[in-house]
């Protein structure tokens, strides 16, 4: 959770601001032979001491502008940008291109071409959801909210859901980035990373507290239509698989695991652990791997043969009713948030 973040921010300043890693995520022997394939992507990133080894803070939110290249943001408010997406990369030899204040790690998340981040607690005038450059430089302020955390693309209609992680209002919210309104969807304890189904049809969310759990919630309706179960150490970064992975969620814990859920039966299977602090992860448009964050590096899961992980490509708000046969679902959507209204942050 990134409230945490902000209180260790306080510590860092008055005792340093370096914990050690502890041993890398491996394979379990399940993972191993199920296909899976581990590497790093990149490595010695800076953390944010929390007490704890392999507990630091360090690269949060991953983003892919077009060409190749990724952005990472981490617990410093860093901006980085990797020229290549290709393994074995160092942090310290990536170019940083802006900084967003110590202690502000976010999320990033694409829609219709353009990349958004939560800049959770240290920014002015308050935390806010923003819309970057593709070198992660700032563009624009979208929508200012309290302690904005995870940060998903809805497929459907390009729209930005946020988890909303003040303890005064813990929830989802609906952000139209084009129109910049912002929508409550549903209330979530702890919420924090959360995913699209290839449809949009549901929203996964994770909830990060003591019955940590991953919960469904129809994006029409609002109704829960999921719920994982209690999955320790702390659930945080979501994503789905597809091909011979349909059918189960793949979740980064903060105890260093990363866990495959199946969506019918519930059953919970270990595919790595031994790592440091998991959170968020993010599909790589490049190739189908999906890479996840540890407390000083990224490292990339490589699914099985004939499997991959959700991760397609979001429109534009507004593209969508550019197009006849979408127009019908644009208008039912402009009544939709008619009818549910607007009440502000």
């Amino acid at each position: 959770m990134r409230r945490s973040l902000w209180i260790l921010v306080v510590v860092a300043l008055l005792f340093g601001a370096a914990t050690p890693a502890r041993a890398g995520l491996v394979l379990t022997p399940a993972g191993v032979a199920h296909g899976f394939g581990l590497s790093t992507f990149a490595s010695g990133f800076p953390t944010i001491d929390s007490g704890v080894p392999g507990f630091g803070y360090g690269p949060f939110g991953i983003g892919f502008p077009a060409g190749g290249a990724v952005l990472v943001l981490d617990g410093f408010g860093d901006m980085r940008r990797f020229p290549t997406d290709t393994d074995g990369q160092s942090a310290a030899a990536a170019a940083i291109t802006s900084n967003y204040g110590f202690g502000n790690a976010g999320d990033i998340a694409a829609s219709g071409g353009k990349l958004y981040i939560t800049l959770s607690v240290n920014v002015s005038p308050q935390p806010s959801i923003v819309q970057i450059n593709a070198d992660g430089t700032f563009n624009q302020t979208i929508a200012s909210i309290s302690f904005p955390a995870g940060l998903a693309a809805n497929p459907t209609n390009g729209h930005l859901f946020a988890s909303i992680e003040d303890a005064a209002h813990f929830q989802i919210v609906d952000i139209d980035p084009i129109a910049k309104t912002v929508t409550p969807f549903v209330d979530v304890p702890d919420p924090d990373g959360v995913d699209f189904n290839a449809s949009g049809s549901i929203l996964y969310v994770a909830r990060d507290d003591d019955q940590g759990r991953v919960l469904g919630f129809d994006t029409v309706t609002k109704a829960q239509v999921f719920d994982s179960g209690i999955i320790t150490g702390g659930p945080d970064g979501l994503a789905l698989g597809t091909g011979v992975l349909a059918g189960n969620l793949f979740v980064n814990t903060n105890d260093g695991r990363v866990v495959e859920i199946n969506i019918a039966t519930l059953a919970q299977t270990d595919i790595a652990n031994g790592g440091s602090r998991g959170d968020f992860v993010k599909v790589d448009p490049n190739n189908g791997t999906l890479l996840l964050i540890q407390s000083d590096s990224i490292v990339r899961l490589t699914a099985p043969a004939g499997g991959g992980f959700e991760g397609a490509a979001v429109p534009e708000p507004s593209s969508l009713c550019i197009f006849g046969v979408l127009a019908s679902a644009c208008l039912a959507g402009w009544g939709a948030h008619r009818r549910r209204g607007n009440r502000g942050f």
